[in-house]
């Protein structure tokens, strides 16, 4: 599978670079019980958890979370995705045929009862695989608590779950790892962190790409593209597979990117109800200063939605930064993103 393709990677041929994060993830999965991937959007996570498990040989069970419905979460939407995965792995359907409360036919896997017993019913016969639950964060809406379900495997089961988010600080909120009444406090995990490339590297990655399409790209194009995209994979992968395609300018390519990310973003801000324009006020006075302290950002709200006290917009960053859109560093917030931050400014 070429670098460009769009595709996450699944193969170590077709995984570019991240060997320091790559090994670390194989050493997780070969000693460790419950492992935890993190880094913004776009940064390779699923790249990395499935070339891994590949390389290791591991049977695994992919549980993508962004597919549940939008508000609360109930076990039965959960367990259907459960089912859905489990149907297209056929050493799953061998391994459940004649447990007790599942039934397999030509239809796939069916749990007869959509329960919290099941689901550790269904766990308890996993034992030596992977749950992989991707963005996991979403299932903070769930009505069951699945972090104690997963304490409950991670105490009596050999079950391995590797988790994953973009939104790292609402997945930490989700796991409570640090706090001592949560029920995975005091577990061991380790925590594989992915960060942009570097600029050497991503240029290496964009060369080697084109390389592969067979397509020599004036290198002031693939310069342009590193101040452009940063070092956020999957961006280039955006740029690399829509410029050997449509053979369109780079600019038009951003500006598309930049149009997606504004629609991720006003999607993502959907939940806050009456309190988005507030949110949304928030993000353009941060990507249009570029850097923004506290005040700066209070005053330009006020200045076009009125008054807003001091412990809701506390709030309102936290969330932000939460959600991985932005970032503090020495008491100034930016933007993650440098195409978020275009997409902020022109289409949000």
């Amino acid at each position: 599978m070429p670098y460009f393709s769009p595709e996450p990677k699944s193969n170590i041929e077709d995984f570019f670079d991240m060997e320091e994060e790559l090994q670390l993830f194989l050493e997780a999965i070969k000693y460790g019980r419950f492992i935890v991937v993190s880094g913004l959007r776009r940064y390779g996570k699923t790249s990395l958890i499935l070339t891994g498990l590949s390389k290791a040989r591991q049977a695994y069970i992919f549980i993508d979370c962004r597919l549940l419905p939008q508000g609360k979460i109930s076990i039965n939407s959960f367990m259907e995705l459960l089912e859905e995965e489990l149907s297209r792995r056929s050493w799953a359907r061998g391994l459940l045929r004649g447990v007790e409360g599942i039934s397999i036919g030509s239809f796939g896997v069916r749990f007869r009862e959509r329960s919290k017993g099941r689901l550790l019913s269904l766990l308890e016969n996993l034992d030596g695989r992977v749950l992989v639950l991707d963005e996991a964060q979403e299932l903070r809406r769930m009505g069951h608590r699945l972090d104690s379900i997963l304490a409950y495997v991670y105490d009596h089961q050999k079950l391995k779950v590797v988790v994953s988010g973009s939104q790292v600080g609402l997945l930490h909120r989700f796991l409570r790892l640090q706090e001592p009444d949560a029920p995975l406090f005091g577990r061991p995990y380790i925590e594989v962190r992915l960060k942009k490339l570097e600029v050497e590297k991503a240029r290496e990655f964009l060369m080697k790409g084109f390389e592969q399409e067979g397509v020599k790209m004036p290198q002031e194009v693939i310069e342009d593209a590193l101040k452009r995209f940063d070092g956020i994979i999957g961006w280039l992968t955006y740029f690399g597979y829509a410029s050997t395609r449509t053979h369109e300018p780079i600019e038009r390519i951003f500006e598309r990117a930049s149009r997606l990310a504004a629609n991720e973003v006003s999607n993502a801000l959907k939940i806050y109800g009456v309190a988005e324009p507030r949110y949304k006020e928030a993000l353009k006075i941060i990507s249009n200063l570029g850097n923004a302290r506290w005040i700066e950002i209070k005053r330009g709200i006020e200045s076009r939605l009125g008054r807003i006290p001091n412990n809701t917009l506390s709030t309102i960053i936290g969330n932000l930064v939460d959600q991985g859109l932005i970032e503090k560093i020495d008491e100034m917030y930016r933007t993650c993103d440098p195409i978020v931050r275009e997409g902020i400014l022109k289409f949000l």
